[in-house]
C-alpha cells in the first residue's frame, strides 16, 4: 500500500482529503507540524509527501530532501511559486489551495510514476478529460470554442491556444488533442515552472552523464509523445536560447538530446498556449519573430468567464454536483449566493470559480443548501496587487515574509483574514510574525 504524508496544519484541509485518499487504497498520515512530521517519516517512510510551506514550527521547506519522499507543495497563495522553483530539483510538484479531489489524484498519480511514466498509457477510468467542466455551457463564445476544436483536432498543424490565466487552456489543447483520439500521447511541459538551466533535458532529452547529475539516459517530451501531442504551457516564458532550439525542431522534425552525438526524427503535433501578449514580446526583444509565426499557424482564443452568458450558473450546477459526491455537500446555491456569483467578473475566470465554490462546499456540509460564500471572495486577492515584493533569487524566508505582509496590508491588518487568506491557522500566522521580529544574521548583512 502506498503511504502518503500531508503536513498542513489546517486540519478542515486534512480532515476533507483523508477519506477520499483512503478510498482509492492509500496509507494516509496527517502531521501538523514540522516536529510531528520527522517522526512521522521515521515511522512510516511514504513514498509521497504533500507539504505546506507555513507551518507553526518553520517553513515545510526544511522536509524537503533528495533522499526523501518524493515531496509536493501545497499552497494557498500562488505568486509563491517563485520561492518553489528555487527548490524545483527535490520538489516534484505543487498544488495551489483549495485543490479538488481530481487534481489531486492527478498529481498524486503523476509522482507516483515519476521518469517511468508510460506515455502510451490511457488515464484511469473516471478522468475522462473530453468531460471537462471547460465545456460545460451553452454561451455563443463557448460554443464557437467548440467548433473550432473539432474543426482543429482532425488536423495535426501546430496551434497557438491564447486566454487569460485560468481559462483552461491546457483542457483545450487536451480536447483539440482526444478528437482524434485519446490512445495517443498528451505530454505537456509548463515553460515558466521549469528552471532554464533544465528546460533542454526536458524538452530534447539528455544522455547519461552529459552534465552534472545526468545519471541516466532522459527522454524528453518530444521523444515520449511519438505521434501524439506536446503541449507547450506559458511558451511566452521561454528563454531566447531554447527558442531557437525548438524553432530548429517544429523545422526539421527532429531532436538532439543533450550530450548526444545524433539527431533523432520527432513527430508529434505541437500545441503552445500563452496568456502573453507575444506581439509586445516581440517588440521588446523577447520573443523571437520567426518561432511566432511557426507556432501561429491555427489559433485558438479561449473566452474568458466573463463574457460566457449564462454559463456561471452552468458551472456552478455542474461543479456542486461533483462536490456533492465526492464531499457530500450540499448540491443547490441560495438564490443570494448565485447573484453574487453571476455579479462577480472573475479574473481568475474558471479556476476562480471552481475553487471559490469548493471552499463554500466542504464549509457547508451537513447543510440542505449553500447559502454562505467564502468571506470577500469577490474581493481583489493579495497576490493580484501591483506591489508584489516576490522576485526571483529572494530567499525562502524572504519570499514568505514579504507574502505574509503583502496579505496583511491587503486585509487592513487584520490577522484573522490574513490566516484565513493564506490557508494557515492563526496561531501559525502569530508564530511567523514573531519570528520575522527577530533579525538572521542576513537581515543584519543587509543592514
Amino acid at each position: 500500500m502506498v503511504g502518503i504524508l500531508f503536513v498542513d496544519d489546517d486540519p478542515d484541509f486534512t480532515a476533507a482529503v483523508r477519506p477520499v485518499l483512503e478510498r482509492d487504497g492509500y496509507a494516509i498520515h496527517i502531521a501538523h507540524s514540522l516536529a510531528q512530521a520527522r517522526t512521522l517519516l521515521q515511522q512510516h517512510s511514504p513514498q509521497l509527501m504533500f507539504i505546506d510551506l507555513l507551518l507553526p514550527d518553520g517553513s515545510g521547506l526544511e522536509l524537503v530532501s533528495e533522499d526523501g519522499p518524493r515531496s509536493i507543495i501545497i499552497t494557498g497563495h500562488p505568486s509563491i511559486e517563485s520561492a518553489i522553483r528555487a527548490v524545483r530539483g527535490a520538489v516534484v510538484d505543487y498544488l495551489v489551495k483549495p485543490v479538488d479531489s481530481r487534481q489531486l489524484r492527478k498529481t498524486i498519480r503523476r509522482a507516483l510514476e515519476g521518469e517511468t511514466t508510460d506515455p502510451d498509457a490511457k488515464p484511469p477510468d473516471g478522468d475522462e478529460t473530453s468531460s471537462t467542466p471547460l465545456l460545460v455551457g451553452k454561451s455563443a463564445p463557448i460554443m464557437a470554442l467548440r467548433s473550432l476544436i473539432r474543426d482543429y483536432g482532425e488536423t495535426d498543424v501546430t496551434l497557438l491556444i491564447t486566454g487569460e490565466s485560468g481559462t483552461g487552456k491546457e483542457l483545450v489543447a487536451q480536447a483539440v488533442h482526444e478528437v482524434r483520439g485519446r490512445e495517443k500521447p498528451f505530454v505537456a511541459l509548463n515553460c515558466a515552472a521549469i528552471p532554464q538551466e533544465l528546460l533542454a533535458s526536458e524538452l530534447f532529452g539528455h544522455e547519461k552523464g552529459s552534465f552534472t547529475g545526468a545519471m541516466k539516459r532522459h527522454k524528453g517530451l518530444f521523444e515520449r509523445a511519438g505521434d501524439g501531442t506536446v503541449f507547450l504551457d506559458e511558451i511566452g516564458e521561454l528563454p531566447l536560447a531554447q527558442q531557437a532550439a525548438l524553432l530548429r525542431v517544429l523545422e526539421t522534425q527532429t531532436v538532439q538530446r543533450v550530450g548526444a552525438e545524433h539527431e533523432i526524427e520527432v513527430s508529434p503535433r505541437v500545441v503552445a498556449a500563452t496568456n502573453n501578449d507575444l506581439a509586445r514580446q516581440i517588440r521588446e526583444g523577447h520573443f523571437r519573430e520567426d518561432l511566432f509565426y511557426r507556432i501561429n499557424v491555427l489559433t485558438i482564443h479561449v473566452p474568458p468567464l466573463r463574457e460566457r452568458e449564462g454559463d456561471i450558473e452552468r458551472l456552478t450546477t455542474h461543479f456542486l454536483a461533483e462536490y456533492a459526491g465526492e464531499y457530500g455537500s450540499p448540491e443547490t446555491l441560495a438564490p443570494a449566493a448565485m447573484e453574487r456569483l453571476t455579479a462577480h467578473q472573475w479574473p481568475g475566470n474558471v479556476r476562480e470559480l471552481k475553487h471559490t465554490l469548493l471552499r463554500a462546499a466542504i464549509l457547508s456540509r451537513g447543510k440542505t443548501c449553500i447559502d454562505t460564500l467564502p468571506e470577500d471572495f469577490d474581493r481583489p486577492p493579495a497576490w493580484t496587487q501591483p506591489d508584489s515584493r516576490l522576485a526571483a533569487g529572494m530567499s525562502i524566508r524572504d519570499a514568505e515574509r514579504s507574502l505574509i505582509q503583502t496579505t496583511l496590508e491587503h486585509y487592513g491588518g487584520n490577522r484573522k483574514k490574513t490566516a484565513e487568506a493564506l490557508g494557515v491557522s492563526l496561531k501559525t500566522l502569530y508564530n511567523r510574525l514573531k519570528d520575522y521580529e527577530t533579525p538572521t544574521p542576513d537581515d543584519e548583512h543587509r543592514r
